[in-house]
């Protein structure tokens, strides 16, 4: 009976042992990606904060069928944006058929699928569309980091 409590006892040691290590190991773990997502959280807003965009010009070409709506904005900023990322909602409905340039400096640079992706600060975004809308024109933009500027036109 002697060497069987012993056994025992040391068994019950052994495994308190191996679940109090598999607890911290797991306890580390979660704790490890509670501040990874914590760290993403504060990059992210401090992304946002840094991003402002601004509708600088939008008209409506009705004589042509479809109309030809161009929607000029400006990266006002500090950090680049994506092209392919950044979204037009015209009437309050999302338009992904249009074509992009990119001007700076006096240069138009064609973008998006066919061109450069990155809208730097100071740089304008001009979005056409073609496609029949009904005035008044209400148009939004929506940078990648939910950042959102929108204008009424005629």
């Amino acid at each position: 009976m002697g060497f069987s409590v012993s056994a025992g006892t040391a068994i019950i040691l052994v495994a308190a042992f191996a679940s109090v290590g598999m607890l911290y190991t797991t306890a580390y773990n979660g704790y490890e990606q509670v501040q990874d997502a914590s760290d993403i959280e504060q990059e992210t807003d401090l992304t946002a904060l840094n991003t402002e965009i601004a509708i600088t010009n939008i008209s409506r070409n009705s004589t042509k069928n479809p109309d030809l709506v161009t929607v000029t904005a400006q990266n006002e900023g500090t950090n680049t944006l994506s092209v392919a990322d950044t979204d037009l909602l015209v009437n309050g409905t999302y338009k992904s058929n249009v074509s992009y340039r990119i001007t700076t400096n006096g240069q138009t640079l064609s973008a998006g699928d066919s061109g450069t992706d990155l809208w730097q600060p100071r740089e304008s975004l001009t979005i056409t569309l073609r496609e029949n809308v009904s005035a008044p024109l209400g148009v939004k933009l929506v940078s990648e980091t939910g950042v959102s500027t929108a204008e009424v036109g005629s």
